[in-house]
C-alpha cells in the first residue's frame, strides 16, 4: 500500500517536473544587420557561477532559437552569438524557476550599443574606476596605458589620477614627476593649485629646500594655504637631530590635518630617537592602518617588531 501511494505521488509529480524542465530556459530570435533572420546561427549560453555548466541552441530557418531545462545560476547567464563576420554580441539574463526568458539578439542594434559600450569603456575610464575603489595599482597601469596611446583628450584628468595613486602607493618621486608633467602641460588649468601645493610639499620631504620655497610662493600665489607647514617644520628639525622640537611640530602638523599618515610615521621617528618606544609603536600603527599599501610598510612592520621589546613594562 505505501508503495503504491509513493508511485501514485510520483506520477501526481511527474508532470510538474517535465513542465519545469521544458518551461525553464530561454529563448529568441536572431536577425542581422538587415532586418533578416539569421538561420543555423549558434547561440551560447555560458553559466557565470561556473563556466564548465555551457549549453548550445541553433536557430532555425526563421532564426528562432530555444533551450529549455537551465538549472538554477546564482550569477545568471552569458548568453551570445556571433552572426558571419560581424563581432560576437553577448548579453546577461537570469533564469527563474519556471520561466522561459525572452532574449533576442537584432544586429541593428545590438552592435551599435555594444561598440558605444567599447567606446565608453577605455583606460581612462577604468583608471577612474580603480581609482574610486581604491585600487590604486590597478589605476596606475590603466593610466599608463591610456598615456601611451594617441588619444589626449582625458590626458589632464588621467595625469591626476596617477598622481594621487602613486601619493597614495606612497611613490613620492614618481608622484613628484607626475605632477611635474601636470603643471609643464597644463599650467593654467583648474587643478594647478592642488598640484602646485603637492610639488611644493615633496620638494620638502625631499630636503630640497629651494624648490619647495619656490612652489610654496606660487601656492600662495594661487590662494592656497599651506597646512603642511608644521610638518616641514618638524621634518627639519628631525634632520637637524632635534627630535625633542620634531614631536611637538608633528602634533601640529596631526591637529593640522588628522588624515596624513606620514606625520605620524614622522612622529613614529621622533618618538624613537628620544627613547619612547611606546609612543613610537603606537605612531607607526597608526601609519600602517592609514596606509597599508605603502611602498615602505614592510620596513616599519620589522621596526615595530624590533621595538615592542624594548618597550618598558
Amino acid at each position: 500500500m505505501f508503495r503504491k501511494s509513493l508511485m501514485v505521488l510520483f506520477l501526481l509529480l511527474m508532470p510538474l517536473f517535465a513542465f519545469s524542465q521544458l518551461t525553464k530556459g530561454v529563448r529568441g530570435k536572431v536577425i542581422d544587420r538587415e532586418g533578416k533572420p539569421v538561420a543555423k546561427a549558434t547561440v551560447k549560453i555560458v553559466d557565470k557561477s561556473n563556466s564548465q555548466n555551457h549549453y548550445e541552441a541553433k536557430t532555425d530557418k526563421d532564426g528562432i532559437y530555444l533551450y529549455a531545462g537551465l538549472p538554477f545560476s546564482s550569477e545568471g547567464y552569458l548568453v551570445s552569438v556571433k552572426v558571419g563576420d560581424l563581432p560576437e554580441v553577448q548579453k546577461i539574463v537570469k533564469v527563474k524557476m519556471l520561466e522561459m526568458v525572452e532574449l533576442d539578439f537584432d544586429m541593428r542594434n545590438d552592435l551599435v550599443v555594444q561598440e558605444t559600450k567599447e567606446v565608453v569603456s577605455n583606460p581612462a575610464v577604468d583608471a577612474q574606476e580603480l581609482f574610486k575603489n581604491e585600487d590604486y595599482q590597478g589605476a596606475i597601469e590603466k593610466a599608463d596605458e591610456y598615456l601611451k596611446g594617441e588619444d589626449k583628450t582625458n590626458e589632464k584628468i588621467v595625469l591626476l589620477i596617477k598622481a594621487r595613486s602613486l601619493g597614495k602607493l606612497n611613490k613620492a618621486d614618481e608622484e613628484l614627476q607626475t605632477y611635474l608633467k601636470y603643471l609643464e602641460l597644463y599650467p593654467n588649468s583648474d587643478m594647478e593649485k592642488e598640484a602646485v601645493g603637492r610639488v611644493a610639499d615633496l620638494y620638502q620631504k625631499k630636503g630640497d629646500k629651494e624648490n619647495s620655497e619656490k612652489y610654496k610662493k606660487r601656492f600662495k600665489e594661487l590662494g592656497g594655504t599651506i597646512v603642511a607647514e608644521n610638518y616641514n617644520k618638524g621634518v627639519e628639525k628631525l634632520n637637524e637631530g632635534d627630535a625633542k622640537a620634531a614631536i611637538d611640530y608633528f602634533k601640529l602638523a596631526i591637529a593640522d590635518d588628522a588624515n596624513d599618515p606620514d606625520a605620524h610615521r614622522e612622529l613614529a621617528r621622533a618618538y624613537a630617537q628620544t627613547g619612547d618606544y611606546a609612543g613610537a609603536v603606537e605612531q607607526l600603527k597608526i601609519y600602517l592602518k592609514m596606509k597599508p599599501n605603502a611602498e615602505d610598510a614592510q620596513q616599519w612592520k620589522d621596526a615595530i617588531k624590533a621595538l615592542e621589546p624594548m618597550i618598558k613594562k
